[in-house]
């Protein structure tokens, strides 16, 4: 399940859908369960960052309420990525003791852990220091790691705008010493090409509270880092993380940031031109999902982003895939939480979901999203 191919200026979306009304184009060749939405954005400008475009969570505010924060000009964005250049040293190993990790009364109304569905439940893995616990709490986050794909399902970090401070870059990539250390990738898998470690938790997001520079360490674990095409880590995904982090900066908001990979069997396989033992899987899919509370009624509202790295990492052939490039790889998309939730088998709760149906942010629609009616 997920996002599909784009075919000249439309999607083809593998959602599951029980509708027939759909209108599809001449020569569609999908299966019912697809759907097509299309992409009227004729000038779509690729390039065109988040930040231009303030009502991503603005667009909600009349109809339910809350300050969202419009982004700030320039923003608390510190240094782009550059490849995640921190001073690597192979074999650190952190225990990240006293990490109070994610506070699921954050936004005032409880926000527990993703829960993980019946497909991936027993992939999960458990913590050496404290067997049967899968969650690792670092500094104002917490990750959930799959054992099997050495990443992490999911992270999960408060970011308070209204203490939030700008931390400059600093930081070496540690091992967590609390999983075993065949069940999260590190250097092995990202040196010599151009995969990033792409941080689930964005480096400045849990900077705020009584040791923001300790929360900027810790983002600098290996389990907090997924097989991410700099081409994607460092343009729209970077945009993305921009936006949601200005949101809350100039709104002086509260949101709970939920982000992770969205893994396939199919996800292609890779060694590293023979660095690595075993073969690890590249995500072609990504999701960030911002929880906030209304102001009014403290409710939970949320929205939910997927970005694909499908056609990058297909046309890099460094990486020794050699499949066929195709455009679009820049599109973000936003998607009811009920279907990433099957996309990921990963279910979170009542968490007051924005979106109707699947839509494309273009600047035509001035990147806010659907809302329900």
């Amino acid at each position: 399940m997920g996002i599909g191919s784009i075919s000249g200026s439309s999607i083809y979306s593998n959602f599951q859908t029980g509708d027939s009304s759909v209108i599809r184009p001449e020569g569609f060749e999908g299966s019912s369960q697809d759907v097509y939405v299309p992409d009227d954005s004729k000038d779509f400008a690729q390039e065109k960052a988040f930040s231009d475009a303030g009502k991503l969570f603005m667009a909600h505010k009349k109809r339910h309420g809350g300050n969202h924060g419009h982004p700030k000009t320039g923003g608390p964005r510190g240094p782009q990525r550059g490849g995640e250049v921190g001073r690597v040293q192979p074999g650190e190993v952190n225990m990240y003791p006293n990490r109070p990790g994610y506070d699921k009364s954050f936004l005032g109304t409880e926000l527990p852990l993703p829960t993980l569905g019946d497909s991936i439940r027993d992939k999960v893995a458990t913590r050496l220091d404290k067997p049967g616990e899968i969650e690792l709490t670092y500094t104002n986050f917490s990750v959930v790691m799959n054992k099997e794909r050495k990443q992490c399902f999911y992270t999960i970090c408060n970011v308070d705008g209204k203490t939030h401070v700008d931390v400059p870059r600093d930081g070496s990539w540690q091992i967590d010493g609390r999983i075993p250390r065949d069940q999260q990738l590190g250097n092995e898998a990202y040196s010599n090409n151009d995969i990033d470690k792409g941080h689930m938790v964005r480096r400045l997001d849990p900077c705020w509270g009584d040791d923001p520079r300790k929360a900027s360490l810790d983002t600098f674990s290996y389990c907090n880092a997924t097989l991410q095409h700099a081409d994607l880590n460092q343009q729209e995904w970077l945009n993305l993380e921009d936006h949601v982090l200005d949101s809350a900066v100039s709104g002086r908001e509260r949101y709970t940031v939920i982000t992770g990979p969205i893994f396939s069997d199919n996800d292609p396989k890779f060694t590293n031109n023979g660095r690595m033992q075993e073969p690890a899987q590249i995500p072609m899919k990504f999701f960030k999902t911002v929880v906030w509370a209304d102001e009014k009624t403290g409710e939970l509202r949320s929205a939910s982003f997927v970005l694909s790295q499908e056609d990058i990492i297909n046309g890099d052939k460094s990486l020794g895939l050699f499949k066929a490039f195709r455009p679009g790889q820049f599109e973000i998309y936003q998607i009811p939480q009920s279907q990433l939730e099957e996309m990921t088998d990963l279910h979170f709760g009542n968490i007051g979901d924005i979106t109707e149906t699947p839509v494309k942010l273009t600047a035509d629609n001035d990147y806010a999203p659907q809302i329900k009616k």
